[in-house]
């Protein structure tokens, strides 16, 4: 099955050697998103909810420039830095999905420059 790089100005831009979006069939696999705001280059203001929050958005940001929507997510994996955040980790998540969140693997990671989080998924397209 072939697959396609999603592309456009609103797909958050990649760090590196990889693609944001992938597409295969109806589903839609994207890279891990941090707490970077795309417009600025930099973390938000803020404590590490700012951070977190910041990571979904982009999330978010990168669905809907692939034709989805937070609500077709049905898998995350959400990487972070330090144990004494789960319990913010888990009231964002909460915000975010409010009803039937998706499958989630979590884990403690050291992350380039800094980040305190980094959250990929995978998704469908509805329809």
């Amino acid at each position: 099955m072939l697959h396609e790089v999603v592309t456009g100005a609103d797909v958050p831009r990649p760090l590196g050697p990889y693609s944001p979006v992938v597409r295969t069939g109806h589903l839609l696999f994207l890279s891990a998103q941090t707490g970077i705001d795309q417009s600025t280059g930099a973390v938000p203001e803020g404590d590490f909810e700012a951070e977190c929050r910041q990571a979904f958005a982009n999330i978010e940001q990168a669905l809907r420039a692939a034709g989805s929507g937070l609500q077709y997510v049905v898998k995350t994996t959400v990487f972070y830095a330090d144990l004494a955040d789960l319990p913010t980790i888990n009231k964002v998540y909460a915000d975010v999905f409010p009803n039937n969140p998706p499958a989630r693997s979590a884990a403690i990671v050291g992350l380039a420059g800094g980040r305190r989080i980094s959250v990929d998924a995978i998704a469908v397209l509805p329809g």
